[in-house]
């Protein structure tokens, strides 16, 4: 994916992780960052930018199908399913706005 855009890179890791396709943002809604746990000591600081998605398909099987759980939920429910204090300011200022996509 090196060659891809980043907001191609998120619309392809939509599809691979949650079975969703559809219309994505040029631009980031924004980012955040977090500290990834790579083994017991170490550690790799992670910068995530974060792009909205128009959904239009959705489908039973994809690639990491059993490697996640999907639930469709409003952004604020989701800002407090998340344990990430970035993405979850991301997700409650996006509350209600209909983002351009």
């Amino acid at each position: 994916m090196s060659k891809k855009k980043p907001h191609q890179v998120a619309k392809q890791e939509a599809w691979e992780e949650a079975g969703v396709r559809g219309r994505v943002s040029k631009l980031p809604l924004g980012h955040y960052t977090y500290d990834k746990k790579i083994s017991l000591d170490e550690v790799l600081p992670c910068l995530v930018q974060v792009y909205l998605l128009m959904v239009s398909e959705v489908e039973d099987e994809f690639p990491e199908k059993g490697q996640r759980r999907k639930r469709w939920c409003s952004p604020a429910d989701a800002a407090l399913a998340v344990n990430e204090p970035g993405l979850q300011q991301l997700l409650f200022n996006l509350g209600g706005q209909n983002a351009d996509v």
